[in-house]
């Protein structure tokens, strides 16, 4: 409940206004003296404040400044019996949101107060959007010195300097690379940094939308389309109008949202479900993957076509087990980053649980890292964080002696040695096939076309 702060000190007119509030569904707080109302606001801050600025001691221009003082975004609305322009405008000058003149109409009184604390519940939503979008920006900077890494940075930049007059006209991205690489990040990166800047991003995760609605949820769906379209809605692709629509997962796509996404590639159109008029879009186009779609392709499951137009600008993003340095960097970047957020001390990590990072083979990548650092950090008591809180799973250590060794593979194919990790991985999950993707750092569905792909979804142990 909405509370509210009366300072007035007519007594009968006070307690009236408060009745009034009251019965509105505001939770009203009546003092006649400013003084008292600045300790009101010290003991719990109300949502709004009526002030008069007529009072004895401290009178209510001084009141509204020291109210300023103490909460600049507390919306204050003066109240007046003299209606004198001059009081009016000193007090706008002085910070108040509104003024009344009395005699108070108090439906008046209501509609200016709930105007007033509905721009301000605006604000306060605002105000959290552009902090978390710098929390993000901050959390989500991308972090790398290796080559591999420089050669993705260069080919941002120059992804980004491609001049176009409108979003449409951009060329389309294909990040490629291993769950947990960041690919989201390039992708906001190339948004950020290009000429559709200015407009949404939009992310659509195509294995997390429900196959049977993830055409009306991206393309939009009219009234009575399906059982349930009660009402006409626009699609996440209307929504990336002049921005950017970011396809997150673009590998498991079924096949008929594939025909439209190519539509809208070629034409920049799509059509609502269940509609008869053709939308003209214009934006930007990123996708990313994790499964090989030139494999998709030739086995049928991934439109020839579409993978032509995806990939016009392809940018790949190494594994974090190949990017050497980098692990400590990004190590050490999360330990900060993390030590802010959750105001711990200034944590840091010790040279064993550096060189035990190190010989992790990470594959869950830059994500597994973040929230292996971050369990750390949280679960440290001494600045120093050593390896023992890691929780690292063994068996997964770049360099650890292993049952067949190095030379084990040794004249192995890439798909030989892909079925090998596959089925360990089963078996080290007892046939969970979750827990093996996870451990493997790939998606449930890329995992399950892999065991389909070397005919081993009957090998897994029960």
């Amino acid at each position: 409940m909405p509370s509210i702060l009366i300072v007035e000190d007519e007594a009968v007119f006070g307690k009236s206004l408060a009745r009034f509030l009251t019965r509105a569904g505001y939770d009203c707080t009546l003092r006649s003296r400013a003084e008292d109302g600045l300790a009101v606001l010290e003991e719990c801050g109300p949502h709004a404040v009526l002030l008069d600025i007529r009072l004895p001691g401290m009178d209510g221009i001084q009141a509204l400044r020291a109210f300023q003082d103490r909460d600049a975004d507390l919306p204050v609305i003066m109240m007046t019996a003299y209606g004198a322009i001059e009081d009016a405008v000193e007090a706008m000058k002085a910070g108040a949101v509104d003024y009344l003149c009395k005699p108070l109409d108090l439906q008046e009184v209501r509609l200016v107060v709930e105007k007033v604390l509905n721009a301000a519940q605006k604000q306060r939503r605002l105000s959290y959007y552009q902090r978390r979008e710098t929390e993000l920006a901050e959390r989500t900077r991308i972090v790398g010195a290796c080559a591999a890494m420089q050669e993705v940075f260069s080919l941002v930049d120059r992804f980004t300097q491609i001049g176009a007059g409108r979003a449409g006209e951009l060329p389309t991205v294909l990040i490629l690379g291993e769950t947990g690489t960041g690919k989201g990040l390039i992708a906001r990166a190339i948004h950020a940094k290009g000429p559709a800047a200015g407009g949404p991003f939009v992310e659509v995760n195509c294995t997390t939308l429900p196959r049977d609605l993830i055409e009306a949820e991206l393309f939009g769906y009219e009234k009575g389309a399906y059982t349930g379209a009660t009402e006409s809605k626009p699609g996440l692709a209307e929504a990336a109008e002049g921005g950017t629509l970011f396809m997150d997962e673009v590998g498991d796509l079924p096949w008929s949202a594939q025909s439209k996404l190519l539509q809208l590639i070629e034409h920049k159109t799509a059509r609502r479900l269940g509609g008869l008029r053709t939308r003209a879009i214009s934006m930007r186009i990123v996708a990313a993957t994790n499964r090989d779609l030139d494999e998709l392709s030739d086995a049928g499951a991934f439109r020839q076509d579409l993978l032509y137009r995806l990939k016009v600008l392809p940018l790949a993003l190494p594994a974090l087990r190949a990017r050497g340095d980098d692990i400590r960097l990004l190590a050490e970047y999360f330990a900060q980053v993390f030590s802010q957020k959750y105001h711990t001390k200034g944590h840091h990590l010790t040279p064993a649980a550096l060189e035990a990072l190190g010989r992790y083979h990470w594959p869950g990548n830059v994500r597994e890292l973040a929230h292996v650092i971050e369990r750390a950090v949280l679960l440290s008591d001494r600045p120093g964080i050593g390896p023992e809180l890691f929780n690292l799973s063994p068996g997964t250590h770049g360099h650890a002696p292993s049952a067949d060794g190095e030379a084990g593979l040794a004249g192995l194919t890439l798909g030989e040695v892909e079925r090998r990790l596959i089925a360990q991985a089963l078996e080290a999950s007892r046939g969970n096939v979750s827990q093996a993707a996870r451990n493997l750092g790939l998606s449930r569905e890329a995992l399950r076309y892999r065991l389909q792909k070397h005919a081993i979804a009957q090998e897994r142990p029960k």
